[in-house]
């Protein structure tokens, strides 16, 4: 009978990790790109290319894909960018791969490697 019982838990945790998903991108700050998302497109030579870098302050956190599209992190992924904005020297062009599953436009996140 135990061995039943750790095959159908090996079984079960094996198809959850299945689930997960893994995007990379660069972090940005989700808070500014959700406003920056009804403004005018950015005219030539203007500086809008880093306006949603993150900062010391920042507490919410996305990952901006090579399309463009912006996921955000969940509680779990802004607490880990957060500590790893504050820990780095280059705050310009951090990036990160994040492992986990997509809810809506927020990203539940399993792990975060910020670079």
């Amino acid at each position: 009978m135990k061995t039943i019982a750790k095959i159908v838990t090996v079984v079960c945790l094996g198809s959850v990790l299945c689930l997960a998903e893994t995007w990379s991108g660069k972090v940005v700050d989700a808070a500014c790109k959700d406003q920056s998302r009804g403004a005018q497109p950015a005219q030539p030579g203007a500086p809008a290319a880093n306006a949603c870098e993150p900062t010391g302050t920042t507490t919410a956190f996305g990952i901006e894909l090579s399309d463009g599209k912006v996921l955000k992190l969940d509680g779990t992924g802004n607490a880990k960018a957060a500590e790893a904005v504050k820990g780095s020297n280059n705050k310009s062009g951090l990036m990160a791969t994040v492992t986990g599953s997509l809810d809506g436009q927020t990203v539940k996140v399993e792990s975060i490697d910020i670079k």
